[in-house]
C-alpha cells in the first residue's frame, strides 16, 4: 500500500472511497442528513473538501494499492486560507441546496472552536477508508503519515480533529491524541482531540 499526495486525478476514486467510507459517519450524518439523496450530498461535499484543499495546497494523502485509491486523509496546515472564489461560491450553492445546513455548521464550529489548541497546529479534517480494510492497520498509517508532516513543521504544535464515534476515540487516543473538549451533536457527541508535538505513540 503507498501513501502519497493526492493529484487532481485522484479526485474522483477519492471522492468515491470516502463517500462509501462516511456513510454511516454521525458527523457528516448530522451536517447532511441521513435519507433520500445522502450518497449525493457526500459526494459533493468530499468533492468539494478536496478540490478546495488541493488547490491551496494542502495536505491531501492518498493510500493506494493494485486495486485503485483505498483510503484518504486531508486537512490544513498552521495556515487557513480562504477557499478559492469557484470553490466558495460552489460551497454556497450546495449550503443552499442542504436545508439547514449553514446552521448544523455553526453547531459542528462552536463546538470545535472551543476544543482547537491556541498555538498554531495542523487540522485533520477527513481521514477515512475502504470499510473491507478495517482493522489492518491502514487508518494509522493514514494517520502517522499525516502527523509527520506536522512534526516536520517547526510551526506546528500538533495536529487537532474531531470525531463523533466512540471507537475512533479509542484509535485516536492509542495514538497519542487527548481529549481537548467535546459537546453534543444532535444525537451524537463530538469528540476534539490533540497531538501535541513530539507525544506520538511509537
Amino acid at each position: 500500500m503507498q501513501i502519497i499526495a493526492a493529484s487532481p486525478s485522484d479526485i474522483e476514486p477519492a471522492v468515491s472511497c470516502l463517500a462509501t467510507a462516511f456513510a454511516a459517519d454521525p458527523i457528516t450524518g448530522f451536517l447532511l442528513q441521513t435519507g433520500p439523496h445522502y450518497r449525493q450530498r457526500l459526494t459533493q461535499f468530499f468533492s468539494l473538501l478536496i478540490g478546495a484543499r488541493l488547490a491551496l495546497g494542502m495536505p491531501v494523502l492518498v493510500a493506494r494499492d493494485a486495486n485503485g485509491i483505498r483510503g484518504g486523509a486531508m486537512g490544513y496546515t498552521t495556515a487557513r486560507p480562504e477557499w478559492p472564489k469557484r470553490f466558495m461560491d460552489d460551497w454556497a450553492r450546495f449550503e443552499h441546496a442542504v436545508p439547514g445546513l449553514a446552521e448544523r455548521m455553526a453547531v459542528y464550529d462552536e463546538i470545535a472552536e472551543k476544543g482547537k489548541p491556541a498555538q498554531p497546529h495542523y487540522y485533520l479534517g477527513v481521514l477515512g477508508l475502504d470499510p473491507a480494510l478495517q482493522g489492518r492497520g491502514l487508518g494509522m498509517q493514514l494517520l502517522k503519515s499525516f502527523c509527520e508532516r506536522s512534526a516536520a513543521d517547526p510551526l506546528s504544535a500538533g495536529v487537532y480533529l474531531e470525531t463523533a464515534s466512540p471507537s475512533n476515540v479509542r484509535f485516536y487516543e492509542r495514538a497519542g491524541f487527548e481529549v481537548s473538549g467535546q459537546g453534543s451533536l444532535g444525537e451524537a457527541t463530538l469528540w476534539c482531540l490533540f497531538l501535541r508535538q513530539g507525544t506520538a505513540a511509537a
